[in-house]
């Protein structure tokens, strides 16, 4: 069995865009970033649709464009914002879709300071304590990320290229077992 899909899951700032680019190019397989994909679909970036429609409108939005591409795209490295799996009918999504999903995990701490260094790009943690708000998602998202991931793995002290490496390494050996 080969996995076409990859889906690449963790909560924000764990590096999920910047590692699914670089394994989409050792893969040779084209890179989507959900969040992007919506901003294309939609003319305006996820601040703003937070701002206009709520996070429950913009959830509404993450679940189409979920759909839109586990249906219409293929040999693909899908890299889902954090709060993505917050939805059943996401979850069963990515659990049935002909795919891998890989979970990034790395310490909260040194998540949380590297978005410092971006305000205002996360609309979930606008006007808050950054450090108390990713504990928080991370505790509610924890399981659920848990439930819908095949490989975990921590690149806390990783280099992205080296988290590639690593997911690379066991998407291969997972794909050996098979």
């Amino acid at each position: 069995m080969t996995f076409s899909n990859i889906i690449i899951v963790g909560i924000t700032g764990v590096g999920k865009t910047t590692i699914g680019k670089i394994l989409a190019d050792k893969l040779n397989k084209p890179f989507i970033d959900l969040d992007k994909y919506i901003e294309n679909t939609c003319g305006v970036d996820i601040p703003t649709i937070f701002a206009l429609e709520g996070e429950n409108g913009f959830r509404d939005r993450e679940t189409f464009a979920l759909s839109q591409v586990i249906n219409h795209e293929s040999e693909y490295v899908l890299s889902l914002g954090g709060g993505c799996v917050i939805r059943n009918e996401n979850r069963q999504m990515i659990m049935r879709d002909n795919s891998i999903t890989v979970q990034l995990i790395a310490d909260l701490d040194a998540i949380a300071n590297r978005l410092l260094k971006s305000p205002g790009k996360r609309p979930l943690l606008t006007s808050q304590d950054i450090k108390a708000k990713i504990y928080q998602l991370y505790a509610e998202r924890k399981e659920l990320y848990d439930l819908v991931s095949d490989i975990t793995i921590n690149n806390t002290n990783l280099r992205p290229m080296q988290a590639a490496d690593k997911v690379e390494e066991l998407l291969l050996a997972k794909l050996l077992k098979e």
